[in-house]
């Protein structure tokens, strides 16, 4: 690593949507709760043994949060957290606004190509204004990191949430060193011709703030440095870079690895065993699993629907297969989410009607439980529209015991790492070769599953959470100063 990364002097301000922690008032009391979230996760277990300060900040719009950081009690978490987590108060309605209006209905939307469950709504007048409370719940953070940011610093801002927030911080500190990483896809060309160019420039502007833009998948970069030079910007494709204004952004991918040894170690624990007998007694069949949240992006409506044609087509699989299902429920106040999730429900209904028993699903964020249920899977089924990730077809095959086999989407950030070794699904969309999917699955021999479960093993063993973080601080440094990053440039594979 470099010199940057063991100097006591220097500092990383981290920036999401989610903190590590929030404040409760419970009676005359505040009390701190710990987040939970898979980038919190990811975000903590980094910082938390990081060998440099950290500074952790968030937006929050509780009364709460506001009174403990008068108090210092957010200090206070210090000592137990390994890090500094700070809370920028913002409006109510701004909130709901960036976080919906602008986060969902825009770019959560049309950066996953989901138009057709999740339109996209914005103000065909005044597209701009369509962002305004995004762009003051970003100026907010901004700000904050221009007062807490040390000389040298790095700052990293995580997500969608915050693509405006890099050209904001630059304005305000032009020294700092700044990569934004995207763990979403970035939108294909098609999704980005549907909104007004007012509101994409304006975007893509904010991500140009920074030294250094990651993605998760090389198909991802590659998009973005296609829509800069659409848009007539100077771009390299092959060192991949942008160059706006006189400055270049450094584009590279840095997929999102897993904790192989936590995994591995939480696996065992007795709740996640009891979650694995449980599943296991319930009878001798084959199982298909899913551990997703229910969102049109994950696409859990079609998975359905293909276990279902999978059934019509070969009836004796009633007897012999099981598909188990872990649904988080998500956003469940917008109505769009809430549509979505009473057909997946209603697909589940019409194929036990016909099939008893065929599919169980149980509703509810819990951890121990999934990770049970994914122990003993024979098909793990991941099949979104699009995913920046999918932290579970990562998850899997660390706590499978059975040689179970993945099945992906090719539009998955996961796809790359899992390549050989998972069954590659080309169209998610399209119900009837996701049944198709599932039946190769299905009838793969023990060799084969073996053989497959060894490469994606090993696969998963080439990284480490730590060096994630690491790369792109050191990336940043080293473009800041005119160097190119140490990462290579994006190839598609």
């Amino acid at each position: 690593m470099s010199s940057y990364l063991g100097s006591a002097a220097e500092q990383v301000v981290l920036l999401s949507d989610r903190g590590p922690v929030r404040f409760t008032s419970v009676g005359d009391r505040l009390v701190a709760q710990t987040q939970s979230g898979s980038v919190t996760a990811l975000l903590d277990g980094i910082a938390t043994a990081a060998r440099y300060p950290v500074t952790w900040l968030s937006p929050s719009t509780s009364a709460a949060d506001g009174l403990a950081m008068r108090q210092g009690l957010f200090d206070g978490q210090t000592a137990r957290l390994g890090y500094s987590a700070q809370v920028v108060l913002v409006d109510e309605q701004d909130f709901q606004r960036y976080y919906f209006d602008a986060g969902v209905n825009i770019i959560w939307s049309a950066w996953h190509g989901i138009e057709d469950e999740i339109p996209v709504r914005y103000d065909a007048h005044r597209p701009l204004a369509s962002l305004a409370s995004y762009t003051r719940v970003n100026q907010a953070m901004a700000d904050r990191v221009a007062e807490v940011a040390a000389e040298h610093a790095v700052v990293a801002v995580q997500d969608y949430q915050f693509m405006l927030a890099p050209a904001m911080i630059r304005a305000r500190r032009p020294n700092l060193r700044i990569v934004q990483f995207s763990h979403i896809p970035f939108a294909s060309t098609a999704s980005l011709d549907r909104l007004p160019p007012a509101i994409t420039n304006a975007l893509v502007t904010g991500m140009l703030g920074a030294d250094l833009l990651g993605f998760q998948r090389a198909e991802w970069a590659h998009r973005f440095l296609r829509h800069c030079h659409r848009a007539g910007l100077d771009v390299d494709h092959e060192q991949g870079w942008v160059r706006q204004c006189g400055r270049r952004t450094w584009v590279r991918c840095y997929p999102v690895p897993v904790d192989v040894v936590a995994l591995a170690g939480r696996s065992s624990s007795p709740e996640v065993l009891r979650w694995a007998a449980r599943t296991e007694a319930a009878d001798r069949v084959a199982r298909i699993v899913r551990v997703d949240r229910l969102d049109p992006a994950k696409n859990a409506l079609r998975g359905f629907q293909a276990y279902a044609l999978l059934l019509r087509r070969r009836p004796e699989l009633a007897r012999d297969v099981r598909f188990v299902a872990c649904l988080i429920p998500s956003r469940e106040c917008v109505p769009d989410y809430q549509r979505y999730a009473a057909r997946v429900r209603q697909v589940v209904d019409d194929i036990n009607d016909r099939y008893p028993a065929a599919v169980t699903v149980y509703y509810g964020n819990d951890q121990d439980r999934a990770f049970g249920v994914l122990r003993g899977y024979d098909v793990l089924l991941i099949n979104p529209v699009a995913d920046g990730m999918n932290l579970v077809a990562l998850e899997g095959p660390v706590l499978n015991t059975k040689d179970g086999v993945v099945v992906v989407s090719d539009t998955a950030g996961a796809a790359d790492l899992l390549r050989g070794g998972a069954v590659s699904l080309a169209q998610p969309r399209n119900v009837e070769a996701t049944a198709a999917a599932l039946e190769t699955a299905l009838g793969l021999s023990a060799a084969e599953r073996a053989a497959r479960g060894r490469r994606l093993t090993a696969a998963l063993g080439r990284l480490t959470t730590a060096d994630w973080l690491d790369q792109q601080i050191e990336d940043a440094v080293a473009a800041s100063a005119g160097a190119a990053p140490s990462c290579p440039p994006p190839t598609v594979q």
